[in-house]
């Protein structure tokens, strides 16, 4: 039998040598400290402020990846704010200094970049800046060795390239999970935050509930009466290819939004603003998930691939600046609910009514004035006034209920008339039964918006739909109805009701 590993946790470390006090406690900086990597964190605010000057990277990278490195961190260097920091780390690290030992931060950033870190935690007494990179470890080692002495420091960093560093500190530390060998029989001790596996943190950034929306491309199908296997199986692509794009916006999005995300209550804990999801994992599976939507969406049509890229242009345009824009970003969302029903339409040659596509866009503006004042609602009572990245201040809650309530009904509205138009007695078998999905939508939406008023509703509604199970039963009832009319013909009789108008 193998023998026990040894408890490696800094505190029994530190228990059993003494001595570790008197010496300096270095960090690194980069994807120790923080979450993540300033490079990617950079690159990130690049993206999301300088947009159309993309054409620079590549002239930088031409002059060297150092080059590259220090002209992208002067460009956009976030401030230290809004960075992922090691919570449990730093919690460490206060414990360390409170024993009166030094502590020192190490990066391969400017110094600017440091100082500005180390100034903001208020944690370290020292700051030394070098090149990183593989060579950058070897450099840093012989800086500390020439500082502090062989041995003469500890050394908190972040895997296998630090190995050069701590086989010339005291006790080597590290914020991976397991130990690693450094050489001459000694394994690096976890310290920090629990780091998850990268695969789960893909996938909760790619957001899976969210694909509840992209349902909506089955509307065409049971709107215009084509309960087919063929029109279910196109559609069935394009909810295949329209989630792919949406997991892939999502991706983009939440990478722009980091900074934002980690100064927000609920937002902060999203892979990518806690530091969960690496940067350029999310930006590498961003374009494979875009080729991926486009190849699936293919097997049902050239037209259905040109809704999907449209869509990924939209909601990349939205991502960059039409979110930041007042009310442009609330039309925007309900145009790209309403581009999904378009994609079911493209998909099964269904062409769309004016009644379906003017009962969408109102019915979706209402949910994203709902989402906004959901929004406001929560930021009121954080005792704060304007919302990051939005165009928004708490004094605009009651404006945006309004108009949400007024989309809400007006939606209704255009339904009844739907279900009176000739359009309806062509396509239904008994469109009267419609009749009965206008009490359901008057009770939902009204319900929804008394509950966003009293601060119930979260923030994402449809998120709160897919666990509300009264919602979930109104959809039911909606989706028997609407079912009942294409196939069942109207109780004891095979004429409609003369209330209709219609027969």
């Amino acid at each position: 039998m193998k023998n026990a590993a040894p408890d490696l946790r800094p505190d029994t470390v530190a228990a059993a040598d003494a001595a570790a006090v008197q010496r300096a406690l270095v960090v690194d900086l980069d994807d120790a400290l923080i979450r993540s990597s300033l490079l990617w964190e950079a690159l990130a605010l690049f993206l999301r402020t300088r947009f159309l000057q993309l054409w620079r990277l590549p002239a930088w990278l031409l002059a060297g990846g150092g080059a590259f490195r220090r002209k992208l961190l002067h460009c956009a260097m976030p401030p230290a704010a809004a960075l992922p920091y090691d919570r449990p780390l730093l919690a460490f690290l206060a414990e360390q200094r409170a024993q009166g030992r030094t502590l020192v931060l190490m990066s391969g950033a400017r110094r600017g970049v440091a100082d500005g870190v180390a100034a903001h935690l208020g944690l370290f007494g020292q700051v030394h800046a070098h090149e990183g990179g593989a060579r950058g470890a070897q450099a840093r080692a012989r800086l500390l060795v020439e500082l502090y002495g062989e041995r003469g420091f500890d050394y908190v960093g972040a895997g296998k390239a630090d190995r050069a560093v701590w086989r010339h500190c005291g006790s080597a530390l590290s914020v991976s999970p397991r130990p690693l060998a450094i050489g001459d029989g000694r394994v690096t001790a976890p310290v920090g935050g629990a780091r998850p596996r990268q695969g789960m943190a893909l996938l909760k950034a790619m957001r899976p509930r969210q694909w509840l929306k992209n349902l909506l491309v089955f509307v065409p199908m049971l709107a215009g009466n084509e309960l087919t296997l063929a029109a279910a199986w196109q559609s069935a692509l394009a909810f295949v290819a329209f989630s792919l794009c949406a997991s892939s916006a999502y991706l983009l999005n939440d990478t722009l939004d980091a900074g934002d995300d980690r100064a927000h209550r609920s937002k902060r804990h999203r892979p990518i603003a806690a530091g969960t999801l690496p940067i350029a994992v999310a930006l590498g599976a961003a374009p494979l998930l875009v080729a991926a939507a486009l190849l699936s969406s293919l097997l049902a049509g050239p037209l259905l691939a040109l809704a999907v890229f449209t869509y990924f242009v939209s909601t990349t345009c939205y991502s960059l600046v039409l979110k930041r824009i007042l009310m442009v970003d609330i039309v925007a969302l309900a145009i790209l609910y309403s581009m999904r029903i378009l994609a079911g339409c493209a998909a099964t040659a269904i062409e769309p009514s004016f009644w379906l596509l003017a009962f969408s866009f109102f019915f979706f503006l209402s949910l994203a004035l709902l989402k906004r004042h959901s929004e406001l609602h929560n930021l009121e009572l954080l005792g704060k006034e304007k919302s990051a990245g939005r165009g928004y201040t708490t004094a605009d809650k009651q404006p945006i209920g309004i108009m949400g309530i007024n989309s809400a009904f007006l939606s209704v509205l255009i339904f009844i008339l739907y279900f009176e138009s000739q359009n309806a007695l062509i396509r239904y078998q008994s469109p009267a039964w419609l009749a009965g999905i206008v009490p359901l939508l008057v009770f939902w939406l009204g319900r929804l918006w008394t509950l966003s008023w009293r601060g119930l509703v979260n923030e994402d509604p449809v998120l709160y739909v897919s666990r509300d199970r009264v919602s979930l039963a109104v959809c039911a009832l909606c989706l028997a109805l609407a079912v009942a009319a294409s196939v069942a013909p109207w109780p004891g009789s095979s004429v409609e009701p003369a209330l209709f108008g219609l027969g």
